[in-house]
């Protein structure tokens, strides 16, 4: 079993701990050593005696996961707000197209009353194209909203998903800072 790493630092040597994870990479112990104001050798040491690099490994391939599962949640965040947009457009094409149909249905039977009224004849061809178009006017709105209706079922699985995503970082929060490597984890407040 690994040795879990936790602090056995004085004060001292865990706050220079901190400031050395906090450098850019690099880290260099010589130059941190000029910075704090201690001696070079001494930062050696603590180096070496409480295993810095090692340690400051293990916080950056932590660090490393948390942006991971931050740009992945962000991405499905943003593909939600998409398929959202997605349905949005579909419904309002829909509707317009619905609309369209009925006014097209209201213009033909006016059209035909005001001929039977004046005793005029309509041609069969242009009633029969004009319930043509009215029928498939209609029908593109009915799908329309069908595919609407399926992205919106989709918005669920997607939302099923973000709630997922959120309850494993909240456990894995919980579950304390040790890594599945056996190693203690940490992390520093800015």
């Amino acid at each position: 079993m690994k040795e879990r790493w936790s602090r056995h630092e004085n004060s001292d040597q865990y706050q220079a701990f901190l400031s050395y994870v906090k450098m850019p990479k690099p880290r260099s112990v010589t130059q941190l050593s000029r910075d704090l104001g201690y001696s070079t050798t001494s930062m050696w040491r603590w180096s070496k005696t409480y295993n810095w690099d090692e340690r400051a490994a293990a916080h950056d391939k932590h660090m490393m996961q948390i942006e991971l599962r931050e740009s992945t949640l962000t991405q499905r965040q943003k593909h939600r707000q998409q398929i959202e947009e997605y349905r949005d457009a579909a419904q309002k094409q829909a509707r317009d197209m619905m609309e369209v149909s009925q006014d097209l249905t209201n213009i033909l039977s006016q059209r035909i009353k005001l001929a039977d009224a004046s005793d005029e004849e309509i041609p069969m061809a242009l009633v029969a194209g004009l319930l043509r178009a009215t029928a498939n006017i209609s029908e593109q709105g009915r799908q329309a909203w069908a595919s609407a209706i399926g992205v919106e079922q989709l918005m669920e699985v997607v939302e099923v998903e973000l709630q997922n995503a959120d309850r494993e970082r909240d456990q894995e929060s919980l579950e304390g800072a040790e890594s599945d490597d056996g190693y203690f984890e940490f992390e520093l407040d800015d």
